[in-house]
């Protein structure tokens, strides 16, 4: 390992993967400074950064004069959450009590922000967005200013083209459209594809969003269980698409909202090949990808998608900035349906919006600022993870994300996470209880914490706070 190529956050992942993979054991002690330092060809200060890194993820132990050591931990495989059964059967959806509670706490500067993944203003590249909206004024002038109709500015077209080859996909401009927004480009993408009365594969849990834009459009869905460490069950998934007519699924497999999971390449094809057999469309929500806490962007679906079955979602709300509303959509064989509906319904996209983005993506400065927000979101979703293993109660598992920003927390059954959301809230402290997760409203001893603030006192106040709440439940 080269010096040039060595920093302290790749030093620490390195002996965080020794830890996860059981290499270095609890209670062994890691290598001193000087023999790492040597080992890895860098500085003595850059070993002690990356220890100090890890002690702040909860994953080593400093000893005064006797250097860093593993700490114990419970098997990981009894931390994860389970994947929880799902009914098979189609179904409307049930609208949660406590969703726009959840939703009108995102502005509300008073209360401590657990709920909705949003990212925090420390990461938000104001400075470089003031200067890059200064410069694309100057250059468009009042054009900046005009309608951006479908399928959007060519600008930015090109920039995603040239984003998806990171992607595993080879496009070009003609098969993108720009929208408000990645919710837009759901909303676009299951217009195009069903009518009311149609039945739709969801993933359980899912991001809530997704559920009420189904809900709004009249469809039924049927629920297709999610575990942390494979994602969307397939198995399940092929039973019901041979039982039912399904017209499209919706999937998140890039560090899936709310339980992080990451689908391998394997199970990739498979989901492909089941749509083909069964002629159903997937609708791919791929807004957490660039994320990842390793650098390397998993593949889109398209990647995998042989017959044009694919609808790819993107956006740059998590990356970038989510008040510049501007996502997009990529397809082979839906376009000009595709086309229709965002004429009809969302004719316009925030043209300084797009002009901005593009610039951002084509001048170098967007993988600069993923370097600098993955380290963030990593260790604030390690050092949450280990404050709910310390504060909550007994038998609580947790997810262990490799990107993205919110934590799935499943209690033992008898929580429930709809009275603590409420209890919580009174306390001015945000969280989404499992249930508006799930199109049957199940999932009540479940609950999804967002990474996006910086780990403070104040977060984890917050923390033991809903703990001690929990613990309440049960006397």
């Amino acid at each position: 390992m080269h010096t040039a190529k060595t920093t302290y956050r790749q030093l620490a992942n390195s002996v965080q993967g020794m830890i996860d993979g059981g290499t270095l054991r609890a209670g062994d002690r890691l290598p001193s400074l000087r023999s790492m330092a040597r080992d890895y060809r860098v500085s003595v200060t850059t070993v002690m950064s990356a220890y100090e890194v890890l002690e702040n993820r909860s994953l080593v132990d400093a000893r005064n004069r006797s250097g860093f050591f593993v700490r114990a931990r419970i098997p990981s495989a009894e931390r994860l959450p389970k994947r929880q059964a799902a009914s098979a059967a189609p179904r409307s959806i049930e609208r949660p009590d406590m969703y726009d509670e959840v939703i009108s706490a995102i502005n509300d500067p008073t209360i401590v922000p657990l709920g909705c993944a949003v990212p925090s203003k420390d990461v938000i590249p104001e400075k470089r967005l003031a200067s890059i909206s200064a410069a694309v004024l100057r250059k468009y002038g009042a054009e900046a200013f005009s309608y951006s109709v479908s399928p959007g500015r060519i600008e930015l077209r090109h920039q995603i083209v040239k984003r998806m080859l990171t992607a595993g996909v080879v496009t070009d401009h003609s098969k993108v459209i720009i929208t408000s927004g990645a919710t837009e480009s759901l909303c676009v993408a299951l217009e195009a594809v069903t009518k009311p009365g149609d039945l739709v594969a969801v993933e359980t849990p899912t991001f809530f969003g997704i559920l009420r834009i189904i809900e709004d459009m009249g469809l039924k869905v049927v629920e297709i269980p999610v575990s942390p460490s494979e994602g969307i069950h397939l198995d399940t998934l092929e039973s019901a698409a041979e039982k039912h007519p399904l017209k499209a699924c919706v999937v998140q497999l890039n560090f899936q909202n709310p339980t992080g999971s990451l689908m391998s390449a394997a199970d990739r094809s498979r989901l492909v090949k089941l749509a083909n057999k069964n002629d159903f469309v997937i609708i791919e929500d791929d807004l957490y990808a660039d994320l990842a806490y390793d650098g390397k962007r998993p593949t889109s679906l398209l990647a995998h998608d042989t017959e044009g079955r694919v609808i790819h979602c993107g956006g740059a709300s998590k990356s970038i900035a989510p008040g510049l509303r501007v996502g997009w959509l990529v397809s082979e064989n839906h376009l000009s349906q595709l086309q229709s509906v965002k004429n009809i319904r969302y004719m316009a996209n925030p043209t300084l919006s797009e002009l901005i983005v593009a610039t951002f993506l084509s001048d170098g400065g967007y993988d600069r600022h993923l370097r600098r927000i993955r380290s963030a979101y990593q260790d604030n979703a390690m050092r949450m993870r280990e404050a709910v293993f310390a504060a909550f109660p007994e038998g609580t598992r947790v997810n262990s994300p490799a990107g993205g920003f919110v934590l799935w927390i499943q209690l033992p059954q008898s929580y429930d996470a709809e009275t603590l959301a409420r209890d919580a809230l009174e306390k001015r402290i945000s969280m989404v209880p499992g249930s508006i997760f799930s199109a049957s409203g199940n999932l009540v001893n479940c609950l999804r914490l967002s990474c996006g603030f910086p780990f403070s006192k104040l977060i984890s106040d917050s923390i033991k706070t809903i703990g001690a709440l929990c613990r309440n439940q049960c006397g």
